[in-house]
């Protein structure tokens, strides 16, 4: 599983370095495209020596900041790797450029990630504590 992850982090080369400006909205725009390399070359201005799976492209007019992920549909619910590439180009539309060229989170984020689980792990077990669940009545 880890294997598959890191390769699918090498595969997308096509992720843009993006400003964070918390404050001013983002306006996300997905173009389903079949031709996900042609897409991404003509949305950056230069070919890729590795096959991407989809790219993600920032424009400023003013106040108004778009970010547009080339990316193909998912074929059924249970096509996780064009899921995961979609998802992986939005969270470069929410918080930037967070990973290094080759695809690994950068050390703060997973310092963060990891902080994130903890407090998670800690309230779920203190509410499954004291919680009980009730089985539901149709």
């Amino acid at each position: 599983m880890r294997l598959a992850v890191f390769l699918l982090g090498l595969l997308i080369t096509g992720c843009s370095a993006v400003k964070n400006e918390e404050s001013a909205p983002v306006h996300v725009v997905w173009q389903k495209v079949d031709d996900v390399q042609a897409a991404c070359e003509d949305a950056s201005g230069r070919r890729e020596i590795f096959r991407i799976l989809g790219c993600s492209k920032w424009r400023a007019d003013g106040a108004q900041r778009t970010c547009t992920i080339y990316a193909p549909a998912p074929r059924d619910e249970r096509d996780k790797e064009r899921f995961a590439t979609l998802g992986h180009e939005f969270m470069h539309c929410t918080d930037g450029n967070w990973h290094d060229k080759w695809g690994r989170m950068s050390d703060e984020r997973v310092r963060q990630a990891r902080r994130d689980q903890a407090v998670e792990a800690a309230g779920s077990a203190a509410a499954g504590a004291s919680a009980k669940v009730e089985p539901a009545m149709q």
